[in-house]
């Protein structure tokens, strides 16, 4: 059995310092109150036998806690604070614009720069700033764990250099183009950090940044398809473009898209799809792998 104390979910905000919470155990929530586990030598109101009970998804930057998609509840928030007693919690709505920026309320606290490590590379961003995804980690694993040392890559869509810098980390010779001011000067600083001198930086439009022939194109953002005929002027036998976007599992859409295009650049390729992950309950985030023959 587990000591709590009862607490009405209104006063939840201003419990964060009380040193009789026990952080080690599950906070019970119901309609009306918070039963809250107390460390040994405290007073308690009543026991309550061990629960399990499934988290919604959230990530942790730094000292950061992320929220995305429908605005947490109080028991959500609730929830991290007491595991986490993170500096800050936001809830990401989205991201506008051509510099993915992204839309954020801070419900808790106040967002500030961070440092995140992952796999062995430092990343520096304030979260309110810049978009950042942990649900990419796999795929950067599975991106990076292709490159062959040497190898001339770009990565179009860039930001802080989610993957450009595994991919530099792998001895590609990386062109790193961002477009964001914001998200550009972490780029800069997360190469910096990584001691990364094999990267060539570039602020600005990827498509007015695209020159000779590449080895591997990566086009990390949900409508890259878009920019696919500008980037197939810049490949020949054995390049290999990863290109994101979010559609169907089937993807029936989008590769029918994929084939009009390398028909009407006179290219023949291979495609191979890797989901990601979901984005809602009709679509996922899918990155299709094109092996120019």
């Amino acid at each position: 059995m587990i000591p709590v104390r009862r607490v009405d979910i209104v006063l939840l905000g201003n419990m964060q310092d009380e040193p009789w919470i026990d952080r080690t155990k599950n906070v019970f929530v119901d309609e009306s109150a918070a039963y809250i586990p107390v460390k040994e030598g405290y007073p308690y109101d009543l026991e309550l036998p061990p629960r399990k009970r499934k988290e919604r998804g959230f990530q942790k930057v730094g000292d950061i806690i992320l929220f995305h998609g429908p605005c947490p509840t109080k028991t959500d928030l609730f929830f991290v604070l007491h595991a986490f007693s993170p500096a800050g919690v936001l809830w990401v709505h989205g991201h506008t614009g051509i510099t993915r920026r992204p839309v954020v309320s801070c419900l808790y606290g106040y967002s500030h720069e961070v440092t995140h490590k992952e796999a062995g590379i430092v990343y520096r961003l304030d979260p309110s700033l810049v978009m950042f995804s942990q649900g990419n980690r796999e795929e950067k694993r599975r991106v990076a764990g292709q490159v062959i040392s040497g190898e001339r890559v770009i990565d179009m869509f860039a930001g802080i250099g989610y993957f450009a810098l595994p991919l530099a980390k792998m001895n590609a010779n990386v062109e790193a183009v961002e477009i964001n001011p914001i998200a550009y000067r972490y780029l800069c600083m997360n190469a910096s950090l990584n001691n990364l001198s094999n990267m060539h930086l570039i602020y600005g439009d990827c498509l007015h940044n695209l020159s000779g022939i590449y080895d591997r194109i990566h086009m990390g953002h949900f409508d890259a398809i878009s920019f696919l005929p500008a980037a197939l002027q810049y490949v020949q036998t054995g390049t290999v473009l990863h290109v994101h976007m979010v559609a169907d599992t089937d993807c029936e859409v989008e590769q029918e898209k994929i084939r009009t295009i390398l028909e009407e650049c006179a290219l023949v390729a291979e495609l191979s799809w890797h989901p990601v992950k979901k984005v809602n309950p009709r679509a996922w985030h899918i990155v299709c792998d094109i092996h120019i023959v």
